[in-house]
């Protein structure tokens, strides 16, 4: 039998709320994948519509957990990073990954930092640089289209698809040194919402799905989440970007209905088989 691949999924623990850790951990599981969790903070509810949530900032704990793993034998097949506190966060896990990492490790960066053309409160320009940084490199980076602009150094574009903008927007990312990226949450038409991927080499490619008028909590982690686990079966980039949208949309399907109570993240149990299948 051979050995399981490991993935260090480095971002937030939220107890309630379905983002971050809290997905990855199911999804990747469901895949086939074994993940070690490297939080970067600690919060009893995630931050979208939540009143009075606690914050522990794992900064410290970070650079601990980090000297004990390099000192283990494992190596770690996938690198996936979410939700960082801070530039320092992401200074120490640079400084760390070569001890880490097993020599072909794929590395995918989701560089989360805004959305609707703004950058988050807690972020600074001092903070996308060391996100691009990051990115230098990466197999694979997921970001938004506000991310992507940060990412570029380019004027927000909007939601709205224009192939000229975008596929500047690509090459500029590509210029980070970003081998596979994948723009998230463009929308193609009034009716339809997806992915526009490109990989070196290739032509540029799109995977989309039913355009739902709502927002919901966490379908990014979802998304590259389960774009992982199906990279980690074996399919091209392209087949498991299509995969994972189809996911997230089958599980947006099934937290619609129940949204009332629900709100606070997609509904993705019940949709599991479909990572487990070979």
């Amino acid at each position: 039998m051979k050995d399981t691949k490991k993935v260090l999924s480095v971002q937030d623990v939220s107890c309630l709320g379905q983002c971050s850790n809290t997905v990855a951990l199911p999804i990747l599981a469901a895949a086939g994948l074994e993940t070690v969790m490297l939080p970067t903070a600690l919060l009893s509810t995630h931050t979208g519509g939540f009143q009075g949530y606690s914050f522990l900032d794992l900064t410290e704990e970070m650079e601990k957990i980090l000297l004990h793993l390099s000192t283990l034998p494992w190596r770690f097949d996938y690198l996936y990073t979410g939700y960082f506190g801070s530039s320092e966060q992401i200074s120490i896990l640079q400084r760390y990954l070569p001890g880490v990492l097993a020599p072909r490790a794929m590395r995918i960066i989701d560089p989360v930092m805004g959305d609707e053309g703004r950058l988050y409160s807690i972020y600074d320009h001092t903070y996308v640089r060391h996100m691009r940084r990051l990115c230098e490199g990466a197999d694979v980076i997921t970001p938004n289209l506000t991310e992507a602009c940060l990412l570029a150094d380019l004027p927000y574009v909007g939601p709205r698809y224009d192939a000229v903008l975008y596929e500047t927007l690509l090459a500029r990312l590509h210029e980070l040194g970003a081998r596979r990226v994948l723009l998230t949450g463009v929308l193609f038409d009034e009716q339809t919402i997806g992915v526009l991927g490109h990989e070196e080499g290739l032509a540029p490619f799109r995977a989309t799905s039913p355009y739902v008028n709502r927002h919901f909590h966490g379908t990014g982690d979802v998304f590259t989440g389960s774009l992982i686990g199906f990279l980690g079966r074996g399919l091209s980039f392209e087949e498991a970007s299509a995969r994972a949208v189809r996911f997230v949309s089958d599980c947006i399907a099934d937290t619609v209905p129940v949204m009332d109570t629900h709100w606070y993240g997609l509904r993705f149990e019940g949709r599991l088989d479909a990572l487990t299948k070979q």
